[in-house]
């Protein structure tokens, strides 16, 4: 039997703005179907027609504050099995031990970044299927794991390119600018992790020369965003090697 696929979201939280801004990423972005709910109790009422794959689901609300919700939802029977990520400004190991332990996939930090939360989703429920699926040994799951890494790669770089093609014309950008700044930096643990030398290098090599720029110790000159234009076109290199 294949992998269930990842089409419908419910979006489960209380501000407007966050609402319109992560709609937004997951539809045009992740190409997802989203339905997005303002409390608990309307999660609770929509969630059953609406028969979402996966229910994001904010911490902070208030009357029913998301572990609340969550239990309800797992009470009713057509969603006691479907998949829950929290969001929440709370990220200290102790509160996401404490969400993990409920039995969701996974925890996303907010703020979040709307270029890359739908590459963060899909990667939680990638890994999620692949570890729940698999009855191997371990070095089969890692195996599994890494080929999932390699199969997102290319959208990590279409982001990456997509934030940097405004800024190589000469915009200025700074939430641009962190944001592949902490795009490299999170390629170089996991390609790391993964055992890519190549890639992981060419990731070190832009996040070190984005890092000067982010911290002001170095201008975006036309010399220093041609630099950085090279090392992008080489780490796109390189995943289009590792992904032909």
């Amino acid at each position: 039997m294949a992998d269930p696929v990842l089409k419908r979201i419910l979006l489960v939280e209380d501000e407007p703005d966050i609402q319109t801004v992560a709609r937004l990423a997951l539809e045009t972005v992740g190409g997802f179907t989203v339905e997005v709910c303002s409390s608990g109790d309307e999660a609770l009422h929509k969630a059953p027609g609406f028969a979402p794959d996966l229910i994001m689901l904010d911490v902070m609300m208030p009357r029913m504050d998301g572990p609340t919700t969550f239990k309800a939802l797992r009470a009713v029977p057509q969603l006691a099995a479907t998949a829950v990520i929290f969001m929440t400004a709370k990220v200290q190991p102790r509160e996401i031990e404490q969400y993990i332990g409920l039995g969701a996939l996974g925890v996303i930090s907010k703020p979040f970044d709307p270029m890359t939360l739908a590459a963060t989703v899909r990667g939680i429920w990638t890994e999620h299927q692949i570890l729940a699926s698999s009855s191997g040994s371990l070095q089969e799951r890692l195996d599994s794991l890494a080929c999932a890494y390699r199969e997102q790669l290319p959208e990590k770089i279409r982001q990456i390119d997509a934030l940097w093609q405004p800024l190589a014309g000469g915009a200025l950008d700074d939430s641009a600018l962190k944001a592949i700044y902490v795009m490299a930096h999170n390629m170089c643990g996991s390609a790391d992790t993964f055992r890519l030398p190549q890639l992981t290098e060419e990731a070190r090599l832009l996040d070190r020369a984005l890092q000067e720029v982010v911290e002001g110790k170095s201008q975006l000159t036309p010399k220093v965003r041609a630099h950085i234009g090279e090392l992008v076109a080489a780490l796109k290199a390189v995943v289009g090697k590792l992904t032909e």
